[in-house]
């Protein structure tokens, strides 16, 4: 993408520039009241389907604004502006209508910059159906909008093609795709994402991803004011993802045949304490005992202990004790 010529700024004013254009948004767009069309950027969304109930999202997303062009100095400026406008606040949509969902994303993140004004997001959602009424439904299927500068606009998708695996059936389509092509079907200028019931075997049900991953390292941290331990664990996959038991707020990157989750589990906690200090010792399990951790110990059988102690002075103990010295002195000295 080719930069606007402008007369030369600082980085201090860039800087300032770039959080106008992610925060105040469509200030500069003509007003409107309620949710109004965009006409901030043109995209197309395709979704694949895989046998598990988990779908691979790839949007092409192509900057038409005029005024959010003049405001773009570079491509770093456009990655952010289209993470902040597409990619957050679909995943917002989403989040609104069913929350317990993990998102998958490279490590170099969800937005790739190909040039000329468009832009490449890209993440993997787990799980895209779900038990229903009847059979397997989308969960996160109505109207899909964004917010910029306090306002509410409607997504424009000049099309969405969803792609079904080859042995699933569809159950029913509201509203109807304007192409069919077997299990490919095709909306056109669509604002939501259509409600959608599949018959096929519920998501993970014949699948066993986590024998395909092998752990290899586990970073581990607890904090004892959230009473949560915060992971990063790597594996090896030959396929698949690995899945952590009980843990929340997962965030999963893959390069190549590594994959590293992120989030954090509930442990079951021991506290300690003692005239001068605090110990608290937190304990996870896990589904398989990894070779390298970091932060803790392994206690066999994949249970790992984090210990943490902090010195402080425990006046509930120290006070008493001084009080009860002084009046022990002051008897003796009566005495």
């Amino acid at each position: 993408m080719e930069p606007v010529q402008h007369p030369v700024m600082n980085s201090k004013t860039k800087t300032a520039l770039v959080l106008a254009v992610v925060v105040l948004g469509t200030f500069w767009l003509p007003g409107v009241s309620g949710k109004s069309p965009q006409d901030v950027f043109d995209a197309v969304m395709m979704v694949w389907v895989k046998p598990d109930g988990n779908a691979r999202f790839e949007l092409s997303v192509t900057l038409t604004s005029e005024v959010y062009r003049e405001k773009i100095r570079n491509g770093a400026d456009f990655q952010r502006l289209v993470e902040e406008l597409v990619y957050r606040n679909l995943l917002d949509n989403f989040h609104r209508r069913y929350a317990n969902f993990t998102v998958y994303v490279s490590p170099t993140g969800p937005v790739e910059v190909v040039g000329n004004w468009t832009a490449r997001v890209s993440f993997y959602i787990a799980p895209f159906f779900v038990e229903g009424k009847r059979g397997l439904e989308c969960p996160y299927s109505g109207p899909l909008d964004f917010v910029a500068g306090g306002r509410v606009y409607s997504f424009k998708f000049s099309r969405i093609i969803l792609i079904l695996p080859k042995n699933w059936t569809l159950v029913y389509t509201f509203p109807d795709p304007d192409d069919r092509a077997e299990n490919v079907l095709i909306w056109e200028n669509a604002d939501y994402l259509p409600m959608l019931g599949v018959r096929q075997a519920a998501p993970n049900e014949s699948t066993n991803e986590t024998s395909l991953c092998k752990p290899l390292r586990i970073e581990l941290r607890y904090s004892p004011e959230e009473g949560k331990v915060f992971f990063n664990a790597t594996y090896i996959c030959e396929s698949g993802f690995p899945h952590i038991p009980g843990a929340k707020n997962v965030t999963y990157f893959k390069s190549g045949n590594i994959t590293e989750i992120v989030g954090y589990l509930a442990p079951r906690v021991e506290y300690h304490e003692w005239l001068f200090g605090k110990e608290w010792k937190a304990e996870v399990k896990l589904p398989a005992e990894f070779p390298e951790v970091v932060g803790g110990s392994n206690k066999g059988n994949g249970t790992v202990e984090i210990i943490v102690k902090k010195s402080a002075v425990n006046y509930s103990v120290v006070i008493p004790l001084i009080v009860g010295v002084g009046l022990i002195a002051v008897w003796r000295w009566r005495k």
